[in-house]
């Protein structure tokens, strides 16, 4: 009897660490909290890659474009296709940016000046400003799709920007720099670079 009493005794202690454990304002409700949402962010991520297409998380490889996926979440059905193109754009400006930078130096390289300390500030100058203000007109929106999350939508995107392209933004950039048109225009690199340009005008 004293043994079935014990028992009955621990049994309410526990119930009563278990009530103060989950008592809000503790340490104990703020972990158990914190362990919940993280459980559930791990949930919508699985959820998220499950329904992404696969274009999303293998984009195509080609020589003759850059291409750049996004995507976005929103309550509305444009804005979640508006964001997604939006942020796919800014990813594809940073993508152009170091594009640029890589060949402004193969041009540096070539004609000799490539440890020129005026010549190296300003692709970086040059870089920042392609990555941050230029606009990328010319991408081409490949492939969108929407699907639904909950009571919301989100969109997958997927953009083709032309290497073409790229390589007319090379050339205005350093047609515009006083410093890069007198120290890499002189550059094979460039030159072909120029050569290809006007052949793509002819087509």
């Amino acid at each position: 009897m004293v043994a079935v009493h014990r028992i009955s005794m621990l049994a309410l202690v526990a119930a009563g660490l278990v009530a103060c454990a989950a008592k809000p304002g503790t340490a104990e409700f703020v972990q158990k909290k914190e362990e919940e949402q993280q459980k559930e962010a791990v949930k919508a991520v699985a959820q998220t890659i499950s329904k992404a297409p696969v274009w999303y998380t293998q984009p195509p490889l080609d020589v003759n474009a850059i291409y750049v996926t996004a995507t976005e979440l929103s309550s509305d059905m444009q804005m979640a296709m508006d964001a997604s193109v939006l942020s796919a754009k800014r990813t594809l400006a940073g993508q152009l940016g170091d594009r640029v930078s890589s060949k402004m130096t193969d041009f540096a390289s070539q004609t000799g000046v490539g440890s020129d300390t005026q010549v190296i500030k300003e692709i970086e100058r040059v870089t920042k400003s392609v990555a941050t203000d230029i606009n990328v007109a010319g991408y081409v929106r490949e492939k969108s799709e929407l699907v639904q999350e909950g009571t919301k939508y989100r969109a997958f995107v997927l953009l083709r920007y032309p290497v073409g392209e790229s390589n007319k933004v090379i050339a205005d950039q350093v047609r515009k720099s006083a410093v890069l048109d007198a120290k890499v225009k002189a550059s094979k690199a460039f030159q072909d670079l120029e050569h290809e340009i006007e052949v793509a005008k002819k087509k």
